[in-house]
Order: C-alpha cells, then structure tokens, then sequence
C-alpha cells in the first residue's frame, strides 16, 4: 500500500513560513520623511535599533489580517486524505470494508499546526555630513539580526484507535497507520534539497544606503526637500534552498521621495511626500515550478532566471507639533504600492507561477516623539546638541504582505 502522500500541505507551509520583508533606510517601517538638511560642515552620526514584529500575520489577497498558524492548520481527515494520493484512497477504502461503521471514512490522523514566529531586531549607524546648508549626505550600514522559531505539531488525531484494532495485518497498513505528519514534511523537505525547518537565529550585515537630502526651494514658511537613497547590493542572496531565508536583500535601487514642509503656526507643520523607489532587475537562482500543484519544487528545477525591475510607489502625510524648543511629536500616514514580479528564464518553464501573488498594498501609521537639545545648546543652557527619536509603527491594511509592527529608538549627535 506505500506511505500516505503530503504534498498538498506544502501550499500551507510556503505561506507561513515564507515572508516577503524588505529593509532599507528609506523605506523601513519607521523611517521618517527627512526636511532639514545639516549646516555647512556639521557632521551628524546617528543610530537606530529598532524591533519589527507581527510578521505571522499577513494581509490576504482580499485584505483579510489572519494568523497563519490558524488560517493555514490541516485537518488529516479523510475527505483530505483522500485528496492527497492513490495510497490513502486505498487505504480509507479497505478500512470500509471491515464493517458496516465507515471506519475509513471516521480515519483522522489528526491536525497539523505550523506555526513561525519571526522577528527582526536590527540596528543601524549612519553618518551625515552637511555638504553645503542646502545639501547633506549620509551613510548607513543596517545590521540585522533575524530571528524565527518554528513548530510542527499534531494533535486530536485517532489514529491510536486504528492502531490497537489493526496493527500486524500487512507491513504496508502498518506503515500508513504509523504515520507522523511532522516527520513525513521535514522528510519530504530534506529529499527534495531543502534546508530541514528549524529554529533560525543569524545576523548579518543588510544592503549599504548612499542617502543625499537637498533643499530645492525655501519661501517663507515653505520648504521642498528631494531625499534620495541608493541602496546597494551587500546583504545576503536570495537562497532558493532555504524556506526561512528572509530572501529581500542584495538588491540594487534608487528611491526618491519628494516632500513639502508648510509650518502652519509657531506649532504646527504639514508635510506631504511621494517616493518612489525602482529595483533593479537581477539574476538569480530560483525552484521554478512545473506546474500549479508543484508548490514545493525539487532541486533539479532550480535554475538561473531574471526578475525584471520595478517600481515601488509609497505617498502619505506627516502631522509635527512642536510642543516646545524639546519636545515634539509627529503622526505619520502612508500608503504603498509594490508592482508584480515578472520574472524570465531561458528554459521556457512555468515562470507565471513564481510571479503569483507578487503585487502588494500597504497602509502604515507611525507615532514619533523627540527630544532635542539643539536649540538649547546655542541658548548655552544644554551641554552637547543631540536628538532622541522614539518611533512607533504598524501596518493597519495591506495586501499580499505581513504585517509589520514594533518600535525604533534612535540616537543623533552633531559636532
């Protein structure tokens, strides 16, 4: 009769454990729209470290936020069983016919869980140089520690029943009967060249910024400001063997967000932005699918293909209040756009199916308080000039992406 089939379960298993996070210095989830630039001369090291969680949970394609470990649980039933090979058909078959209670039809090898509990802490020193009183340039080197604990687990099964009334009939019911359902995914895995699932914990240095921010106009009350980032390609590569790998660095792009600062009052400022970041197309190693259902591919499908460039739009809105020369706070409001992948190869293969569900939407909002001694220090009442940002984040909407909340602390000098 051979061992049950479980090669459906992976649609779940690529789902939950697959995530789509992209961290660079313009487009983090905290990162806040940038209007000053540095006086002539005045160099600015600064530091983040901040925490990104929430990312097992994701926005569906119809907008729905799930928690994937319950979204995406299996029954082992027999309606699905039978759904996965000729092997259990069969075997849910001759259980039928040792009575007139449907003992194949009452078989349940139980519920499979998975669940992935992924968070990033990451850390990142930059350092501002002002070029001119309308120019300043800067250097960031993120560093990022990833972190994931994933869990197999099987429960309400009553396959211990089938167990006691069946066992030494046939070596081959035996073998179906004695199925783990854990232990036949990380086995699949492991055949097919992957990495086993098992807790993660690396850090490594993420994608370099070359960051420019130049004032283009000042009237009045009025400022425009053009920040723009490139980000080069030193993180860690895609790797099509590893379904834990965050897979979102070593990539090449320029973004550049435009904003306007309109001081409303001795206390209040508005400032709307657009960014738009491209990513530059690249070659890399990718499993390409043979077909719709091939949704864990082997080795031998691994080949070189190209993911074309694309854009990445984001637009929104910040609200400062300047409460005192120290004290501020800001609340932040954007939107995002990510285009679908189009990726190409030279073996005519299934690429459409590595470019599904591709396309995301977001909506984030971000709290923002400060303290700064700049002001006070040229009223000589403050010792050295210095800001400390806290930031606080979330994804409230999206599509097609995790959700991503946490918090940033950050930490800026000036000499």
């Amino acid at each position: 009769m051979g061992s049950i089939g479980f090669g459906p379960i992976f649609v779940s298993l690529r789902v939950i454990i697959t995530i789509a996070f992209f961290f660079v210095f313009g487009l983090s989830p905290a990162q806040a729209v940038v209007t000053s630039t540095l006086p002539e001369g005045i160099r600015s090291p600064m530091l983040k470290m901040g925490v990104i969680q929430g990312l097992e949970q994701r926005y569906t394609e119809d907008g729905k936020l799930v928690r994937l470990t319950d979204y995406k649980s299996i029954e082992f039933d027999a309606a699905t069983l039978s759904q996965f090979s000729y092997e259990a058909q069969t075997l849910i078959s001759s259980l039928n016919r040792f009575g007139v209670f449907g003992l194949g039809d009452s078989l349940n090898l139980g519920v499979l869980e998975i669940s992935a509990k992924p968070q990033i802490n990451y850390s990142a020193p930059v350092m501002a140089f002002g070029i001119n009183k309308k120019w300043t340039m800067a250097l960031a080197a993120p560093i990022i520690q990833y972190r994931n604990r994933v869990k197999l687990s099987q429960s309400f099964s009553n396959i211990e029943y089938y167990r006691q009334q069946f066992a030494g009939l046939s070596p081959e019911l035996d073998e179906a009967l004695d199925t783990d359902i854990g232990q036949a995914v990380q086995s699949t895995l492991v055949s097919k060249g992957y990495n086993p699932l098992v807790d993660k914990e690396e850090t490594f240095l993420g994608d370099l910024q070359l960051v420019s921010i130049y004032e283009l106009a000042k009237n009045g009350d009025t400022k425009s400001v053009v920040q723009t980032t490139l980000t080069l390609p030193t993180g860690p590569r895609y790797d099509s063997d590893d379904l834990l790998a965050l897979n979102s660095f070593h990539k090449l792009s320029i973004e550049n967000v435009f904003a306007l600062a309109q001081e409303i009052g001795p206390y209040f400022t508005i400032v709307p932005f657009y960014s738009l970041n491209y990513l530059f197309s690249e070659d890399i190693f990718m499993r390409v699918p043979k077909n719709e259902s091939d949704v864990i591919p082997d080795e031998s499908s691994k080949e070189k293909v190209t993911r074309a460039g694309l854009f990445i739009q984001q637009f929104g809105a910040k609200a400062v209040a300047h409460i005192s020369d120290e004290f501020e706070t800001s609340f932040e409001y954007k939107q995002g756009f990510r285009g679908q992948d189009k990726i190409s190869g030279a073996k005519s293969q299934r690429y459409e199916l590595l470019e599904k569900n591709t396309e995301s939407r977001w909506q984030r909002v971000a709290v923002n308080f400060s303290y700064s001694t700049v002001k006070s220090y040229f009223k000589k009442t403050s010792a050295i000039p210095m800001m400390v940002g806290l930031d606080i984040f979330d994804t409230i909407a999206g599509r097609n992406i995790e959700r991503q909340q946490g918090q940033e602390l950050s930490l800026t000098l000036f000499f």
